[in-house]
């Protein structure tokens, strides 16, 4: 997922554009929902694999539970999936922290020389 954001911030973020912090650069590329189709496109469809991840992650699906994103959500597979959700919503924000402090200055706030 790391490269798919490094190519959004390419394709979608100006060299002359100023961003004070990660979070800046969340809120500027899911301004039209980019890192949020990132994010359902990379949550897992078949059961097995649902399953398969579930074993090491339930704390993911606890915390979509308790963040009120299950709420009238039943079937166990879409629970999952919720939990996939914010797994990879963390790590959306942890890599776009860690792209930001590589390439402040090279893809993004850089300053004209007068």
């Amino acid at each position: 997922m790391k490269a798919e954001l490094k190519d959004l911030i390419l394709n979608n973020v100006n060299t002359d554009e100023v961003l004070q912090d990660s979070h800046d650069l969340y809120e500027h590329l899911n301004y039209s929902g980019l890192v949020d189709e990132l994010i359902d496109s990379s949550i897992d469809i078949y059961y097995y694999d649902l399953r398969k991840w579930a074993v090491e992650n339930y704390h993911f699906i606890d915390q979509a539970i308790e963040e009120g994103l299950c709420v009238y959500v039943e079937d166990f597979h879409k629970l999952i999936q919720m939990g996939q959700y914010v797994s990879l919503t963390e790590d959306a924000h942890t890599y776009l922290e860690e792209l930001f402090e590589e390439n402040d200055g090279k893809l993004f706030n850089i300053k004209e020389v007068a």
